[in-house]
């Protein structure tokens, strides 16, 4: 099966070169996904701190009319007996009401506006301290009151600001430099490629390679961030879409080795082996794409696993701190205070604990598939005879008995199926709310962002979909343990050996 496509010098370039671009699409698609989680902090923390503008809501009397009506709740707000009212005079009430509360709210937002405006600084004065910093190749090293002593004196800046103001402003673009720069230094080797992408991407569109900390951001801020997202997802759907495209062709490669290579056996053979065109026909078809598939799947988990595991291990500090703050030392639990990484391992926990669960549940369903293509094979073989001699094969009574036996198995297999789908179904909503549960007491207590929880939810989905990429496949291995075993007994069928 494996020898037939990697063993022969026929299909070697097609075997080898073709799994390293298939290796090649999955690391990029790897990449992509490491920059979509850093964009996630930064997208969530920046829509948490909006800068206002405030839109002035007017009555819309048409409108008003068109949907008014008196109601008992509407009574009861306005304080009228619901036995003795005037309809006009309601109408007047309830517009008034209607009135006051745009009006409330409209000043509510406009309140908001003039506090963000007196502490807001134009985007365009970000762009000019970042313009003067770049032109001091050693401002790293100076003193930032002193930079920004000098930006101040040089009164070039189109918003009039303190020396505070603009020290805050040089203070925070050093501090993006120097997250983009350790970012990339502690990156792995996985993950340069990505923390580089993403930096570029934040560079072009927001002018620093990490996202500024400001009071408030923008409309701007929040389209900037959108491209920066469609520079990441766009490539990721070319690469994906010609990687599945490939990975067909590849299969499709794998299939036409194994066929012809059996074929040459098979036809020396006299003896009459159960189901032999469907296991040449389908069975090689099928393993060939499901390896090609499983194989693709368990690599890029395992490509996942070496990108995200460090970043949810760092990122597991801020989420456990408040979660054990107040255990005592007397608790049992107390050494999970002093855990490194604790949601990966939660994330390692969770999968190895479903494998084992799946594999108990599902534990008959290889057997019920190896005999259901035992069943579907003499229904396909009876009726493949029937197209030469319809007279001879094919009759009732011997199709409702193969029918039959075919129907039983398949009833079998959806009961099983059944019970197997209720355990996966309720595993996968499970663990949905499972980090949040941990991530609970850090967010609340002020402790992470909600950036910081987008960040690490996305980490953790990740990694724990990575450790359970075996419960996941379950279904497909199932398939692939019968047919393995249908194309091991064909082999021995036919004494097949590889050769070159």
């Amino acid at each position: 099966m494996f020898r037939s496509f990697f063993a022969s010098k026929k299909w070697a370039l097609w075997a080898y070169l073709g799994l390293f671009l298939l290796l090649l699409f999955l690391y990029l698609q790897t990449s992509f996904n490491v920059a979509l989680n850093s964009w996630y902090n930064d997208f969530y923390n920046a829509i948490q701190k909006p800068k206002i503008n405030a839109i002035v809501l007017n009555f819309d009397e048409a409108k008003f009319k068109q949907n008014f009506k008196i109601t008992p709740s509407l009574l009861r707000e306005l304080h009228i007996n619901s036995k003795d009212y005037n309809q006009s005079l309601i109408y007047e009430k309830a517009k008034a009401k209607k009135i006051q509360e745009i009006q409330n709210e409209n000043k509510q937002r406009q309140d908001i506006e003039a506090m963000q405006n007196s502490s807001y600084i134009d985007k365009d004065i970000f762009k000019q301290i970042i313009k003067i910093l770049k032109d001091q190749k050693s401002y790293k090293e100076q003193n930032s009151t002193r930079i920004s002593q000098e930006i101040k004196d040089k009164n070039i800046l189109k918003q009039n600001l303190s020396l505070d103001q603009i020290n805050s402003v040089v203070q925070s673009i050093i501090k993006a430099n120097e997250q983009a720069q350790n970012s990339f230094e502690n990156a792995n080797f996985i993950n340069k490629l990505a923390i580089y992408y993403y930096q570029t991407l934040l560079q072009h569109f927001l002018y620093t390679p990490a996202i500024l900390e400001k009071p408030f951001y923008d409309l701007q801020d929040f389209y900037s961030l959108i491209f920066v997202f469609l520079g990441i997802a766009i490539p990721y759907v070319i690469i994906a879409t010609i990687n599945i495209y490939f990975a067909s062709i590849y299969a499709f490669k794998w299939r036409e080795a194994m066929t012809f290579s059996y074929l040459k056996f098979w036809k020396n053979k006299d003896d009459n082996i159960e189901g032999s065109s469907q296991r040449i026909q389908e069975d090689v078809y099928n393993f060939s794409k499901i390896v090609e598939s499983l194989g693709l799947s368990f690599v890029k988990a395992l490509m996942t696993l070496v990108a995200f595991i460090p970043i949810l291990w760092n990122l597991s500090d801020l989420a456990t701190k408040a979660l054990f703050f107040n255990l005592n030392e007397n608790s049992s639990l107390y050494f999970l205070k002093n855990i490194d990484g604790l949601l990966v391992y939660v994330a390692l926990f969770i999968s190895l604990g479903g494998l084992i669960a799946s594999w108990f549940v599902g534990i008959k369903l290889p057997g019920l598939e190896y005999n259901n293509q035992k069943s579907e094979a003499a229904f396909r073989k009876e009726l493949v005879y029937a197209e030469d001699n319809r007279k001879e094969f094919a009759k009732n009574e011997t199709i409702i008995e193969l029918f039959t036996g075919l129907k039983f198995n398949y009833k079998r297999l959806f009961l099983h199926y059944g019970y197997f789908n209720i355990w996966l179904i309720l595993f996968e909503q499970i663990i949905v709310i499972i980090p949040f549960l941990i991530m609970a007491p850090s967010l609340f207590g002020g402790i992470i962002t909600l950036g910081i929880v987008m960040q690490i939810n996305n980490a953790f989905d990740q990694v724990r979909s990575s450790f359970s990429v075996f419960i996941t496949n379950w279904t497909t291995i199932t398939q692939l343990r019968s047919i393995y075993k249908r194309l091991k007994e064909f082999q021995i069928s036919i004494d097949y050996k590889i050769k070159n």
